[in-house]
């Protein structure tokens, strides 16, 4: 299988005995593998074992020094950054320098001083005085209003629970009334007697 680099516009193919070599992705190291996909700018492009970078598009800080070997050798961390064949809107927007925020100007603003020693006359203060009286009077209205509400409130509550109660009372009135009447249709009691004790619950109806 022939190899080429598979750089944007580059035309390198390996050719025995020419002085350009072609450098395997580092599929093994993912964070470097990306940096290697992001360079090449190629949309949708995901490098294989076959694929192939040329020599062409590293710079000379990117190899080892390894005295004594013609074979170069790449560092762990090297990324290609040369690539003369990108349409020159990628170059400049890989070279274009970040601007710095402009500082701005603030011009001083004088601010007049303020007098804090005024002196202030006597019926302003009784102004003051009659104003402070007439909120203390309105506070006043609105505390006795609570109050009274209150108490209306409370005076309510009391007039249900003795409601209650009479109704309760009534109803066993009610009972005993009919239980004399049960007595009495039964023979079970004197005429007399059941009289005086009606009488008695009569009287105590409200």
């Amino acid at each position: 299988m022939p190899v080429s680099c598979v750089a944007f516009g580059c035309s390198n193919r390996y050719k025995s005995g020419q002085n350009i070599h072609f450098f395997r992705f580092p599929l093994n190291n993912e964070n470097v593998n990306q940096k290697w996909i992001i360079a090449l700018r190629r949309k949708h492009f995901i490098p294989t074992q076959w694929s192939r970078i040329c020599s062409i598009h590293f710079i000379e800080s990117d190899y080892e020094l390894r005295p004594g070997t013609t074979k170069p050798r790449l560092k762990i961390d090297a990324v290609p950054s040369n690539f003369p064949s990108f349409p020159s809107y990628y170059k400049n927007s890989a070279k274009r320098p970040r601007k710095e925020p402009t500082k701005r100007s603030y011009t001083p603003i004088d601010v007049p001083k303020i007098d804090t020693d005024l002196e202030v006359e006597d019926n302003s203060l009784v102004e003051n005085s009659d104003g402070f009286l007439k909120i203390h009077s309105v506070a006043d209205k609105e505390v006795q209003t609570l109050e009274n509400y209150g108490n209306e409130l409370f005076l309510k509550s009391k007039i249900k629970k003795l409601q209650q109660k009479l109704r309760r009372k009534q109803n066993k009135i009610n009972n005993l009334q009919d239980l004399l009447k049960d007595l009495r249709y039964k023979s079970l009691i004197d005429a007399e007697p059941g009289n005086i004790i009606e009488n008695c619950f009569s009287g105590n109806i409200l």
